[in-house]
């Protein structure tokens, strides 16, 4: 199966390609600009999802049979509305129709739990209430239903995958996982706020990629979640890092108080349990040991 993935220079989108072609799927790449990183084997095209690119990628995508989407905008425009629904919003539909048009009508879509607020039921399932609060969630919301209404008007085959807090090697962006892990790894202070009680659920980029994999092999359509299915604290996560890397750095606690001290997002996993038997294969201590070796080799030498 020839599969195009936008967004294949991100963190999520290239762990997902390299995935796809390790596993024999005949992969396409769709970036913002060329990824050098990326394997020999997976062609390049430039994608801006912000703008009209029907012209340029339908070509390619008529060579398809499937688009796995994972392009978005994240920064530098969180607060900026009009960005965020012209990029994560209007650009998605523009993406599932144009994948519609040129055949490749099984679409697998990485969407968010941005768009839930704040958990108000536990363990958080594909019912959750929403509640997106801000432009960025707002526009992934939109980005789903663009999806799900392609699917029921029996356009496309579509899934979107609600992924948690995506971690591992390839992590680019500055998150809690990734600013606790450069401090362990460096031996210097672990600084918590509050009593480090907030608690998140961390999933193995790798992890999403296999998921991704199953959504393409399988007949399911719908929205299901895709996380670890255990919710670490920020004390844990601190703790994790120390133990994993042998680190001397020290935890400590800033006196301040933290606003999302009882804030919890355990994330129920049973659909994809049932849908794919899907099991996540990368515990904690591994994403954390395998961003530190991913990071040490492309951190800049001093």
């Amino acid at each position: 199966m020839r599969v195009l993935v936008t967004g294949a220079g991100g963190h999520v989108g290239g762990a997902v390609a390299r995935h796809l072609a390790a596993r024999g799927f005949d992969v396409a790449a769709a970036v913002r600009a060329p990824d050098p990183s990326l394997p020999n084997n997976i062609p390049q095209f430039l994608f801006d999802l912000g703008a009209d690119f029907s012209g340029d990628l339908a070509p390619e995508m008529r060579r398809c049979a499937a688009v796995v989407h994972c392009a978005a905008l994240l920064s530098p425009a969180p607060d900026d509305d009009d960005a965020m629904a012209r990029v994560n919003a209007l650009g998605t539909q523009l993406l599932v129709r144009l994948a519609a048009q040129c055949g490749a009508r099984r679409l697998v879509h990485l969407s968010s739990m941005s768009f839930l607020g704040r958990p108000a039921v536990l363990p958080v399932t594909e019912e959750h209430p929403l509640a997106p609060g801000d432009p960025y969630a707002r526009s992934k919301l939109h980005a789903e239903q663009s999806v799900t209404h392609a699917d029921t008007a029996g356009l496309i085959h579509g899934v979107s995958l609600r992924i948690s807090s995506p971690v591992g090697p390839g992590l680019r962006r500055q998150r809690i996982f990734s600013r606790f892990a450069d401090a362990a790894d460096t031996g210097q202070d672990i600084v918590l706020h509050g009593k480090g009680g907030r608690r998140q659920d961390y999933v193995d980029v790798r992890d999403v990629a296999r998921a991704v994999e199953c959504a393409l092999n399988g007949e399911q359509r719908g929205v299901v979640n895709i996380a670890s299915g255990r919710a670490v604290s920020n004390l844990e996560l601190a703790q994790a890092c120390v133990a994993a890397f042998n680190s001397p750095s020290r935890i400590t606690f800033s006196g301040q108080d933290d606003p999302d001290e009882a804030l919890t997002w355990e994330i129920s996993i049973d659909k994809a349990r049932q849908w794919w038997d899907y099991a996540p294969q990368f515990i904690l201590r591994q994403s954390l040991l395998d961003y530190r070796a991913w990071r040490r080799e492309t951190r800049p030498s001093s």
